[in-house]
């Protein structure tokens, strides 16, 4: 069912037994409307971002990149989008990865700049790298997505900062076409879904791999890659896990966005089942 109403609509009536990835604002609805349904909350297994091109002009200026991030004001984001129903950092690591995921909180000083709204800076630094009036670039998105009016909020940020983004709004197999064959454009929306804490990190930030839109690469990151699936000792495959997130963070080759909470709702008649989610490709 491509559209979000009337996927809503199918569960309310009872058309359908079971309803993942429910947005907070169709929950509160749903939650009034029909008390009987079960319900089940969890934090989206899979990172918000704008993949920006670290192979081109200016996304290649690590400065440019660290300057769009601390221009969208994401705790904003947070409380106005999504309600309060979001995470601020739950990609590339999930918090559920007990000795993989890091908080915020325990990252450097570096990295948490990246997800504190600092227009002042980010001006400041879009000069320092040779934009002191900004620039513009596109970015693409799919039709199927949910999320467009985030990304919206995101140029309307960055236009505060003089940094025009140009939206492409693609049918899904042009979109998905773009990334695979590394024709994307300097921007690309995507939402990444989160495998394991390996497979999270090389299939995103890899060389040349297929779900990498940023076109990361970095043969030393891909050394670490190596080294980390040879590891046999998994406390210390977690300390190495670790350094690579804040390695990659503190690159900014996304524009990091806060995770949501989702929701699944299931009817009475549905048994032996608490909202646990599907054995996917997820």
């Amino acid at each position: 069912i491509k559209d979000e109403a009337t996927m809503t609509t199918a569960l309310r009536t009872g058309k359908v037994d079971v309803l993942e990835a429910i947005r907070w604002s169709s929950a509160d609805e749903l939650k009034k409307q029909v008390p009987k349904l079960q319900w089940n909350k969890y934090l989206a297994m899979g990172g918000m971002f704008v993949a920006l091109r670290t192979d081109t002009k200016p996304f290649d200026d690590i400065r440019v990149r660290r300057a769009l991030n601390m221009a969208v004001n994401k705790q904003e984001i947070i409380k106005s989008y999504y309600g309060g129903n979001a995470e601020m950092l739950g990609f590339p690591m999930h918090p559920t990865w007990v000795g993989y995921y890091e908080p915020l909180s325990d990252m450097p000083e570096s990295v948490k700049e990246l997800f504190t709204f600092n227009p002042t800076k980010a001006k400041a630094l879009l000069a320092e790298a040779g934009y002191p009036n900004g620039f513009s670039f596109k970015t693409q998105t799919t039709a199927a997505s949910f999320d467009n009016d985030l990304l919206a909020l995101v140029a309307a940020y960055l236009a505060k900062v003089g940094v025009k983004m140009e939206i492409q709004v693609m049918e899904y197999p042009a979109y998905l076409s773009a990334m695979t064959t590394k024709t994307n454009a300097p921007g690309y929306f995507l939402q990444a879904g989160l495998n394991n804490p390996t497979t999270s990190l090389r299939k995103t930030f890899g060389t040349k791999q297929t779900w990498n839109p940023s076109q990361h690469s970095d043969p030393e990151f891909d050394k670490k890659l190596a080294e980390v699936y040879a590891e046999p000792d998994e406390r210390v495959r977690q300390i190495k896990v670790k350094l690579m997130v804040r390695e990659i963070l503190d690159k900014a080759p996304h524009i990091f966005l806060p995770v949501p909470h989702v929701y699944t709702a299931w009817w009475p008649w549905v048994k032996n089942y608490g909202g646990e989610l599907r054995a996917g490709a997820d």
